[in-house]
């Protein structure tokens, strides 16, 4: 399992500057933990004292509504890191963290994280870097959401899920996505699983999506 903290600590961007011993000296710096689908892994509003990569399974990152409603922010797989901006700010968790399948994370303390990047400071430039990434993601997502009707909330989404993940698979006329549920998307566009369903019957009879046993194909 060391074996498998290493690899994919090679393969984090914010990690990338590391040799292999420095990767080594991280992995034996944090603990794995597992949680089972459906468990929070984290909580809107405590404090956020931890760096998580995820070794294994799919979470979500989601804020609650007064209502109960969520909304999705993003849908996160191994390799993908979370926990990181509250390192930095001081600040609260800004959002919940919630495993969708059973999923196994490899746990930095941020303390030692920090003073880990003192001496690597190749590291911090690539947490600006990083962070910079998912300003501007978030910046795109506001900006669809805004301005697009749920046909194009849906496409614009899916553009971003193929160029943010490593499934995800962007050429020059199509994308395509691993499969989601209705409600699945309809919380990361701010609507209902009965208005996503329509659109995405409407798209696919038009021949702007097609769907497969395992994924979602759409034409652009």
């Amino acid at each position: 399992m060391e074996d498998k903290v290493d690899n994919i600590i090679a393969n984090v961007g914010i990690f990338g500057s590391l040799n292999a011993q420095d990767i080594k000296t991280l992995a034996k710096m944090g603990e794995k933990k597992h949680w089972l689908k459906g468990h929070q892994i984290i909580s809107e509003g405590e404090e956020g004292t931890a760096l998580y990569l995820i070794l294994s399974g799919k979470v979500k990152v989601v804020l609650y509504g007064e209502d109960g409603r969520e909304i999705v922010l993003s849908i996160m797989k191994d390799g993908d890191v979370f926990g990181e901006m509250a390192l930095f700010d001081g600040e609260p968790r800004s959002a919940s963290v919630e495993a969708i399948e059973d999923t196994e994370c490899f746990i930095i303390q941020g303390n030692d994280l920090l003073e880990y990047i003192k001496v690597h400071p190749a590291v911090a430039l690539n947490f600006l870097s990083h962070l910079s990434r998912r300003l501007r993601e978030a910046d795109r997502k506001i900006g669809g959401l805004a301005l697009l009707d749920v046909c194009g909330r849906i496409a614009h989404t899916f553009l971003g899920i193929a160029k943010n993940t490593a499934g995800g698979v962007q050429e020059k006329k199509v994308v395509a996505i691993e499969r989601l549920t209705h409600e699945e998307i309809a919380a990361m566009i701010g609507s209902s699983r009965e208005v996503v369903s329509r659109a995405l019957k409407k798209m696919t009879q038009e021949g702007y999506i097609k769907v497969e046993k395992e994924r979602f194909v759409l034409h652009i």
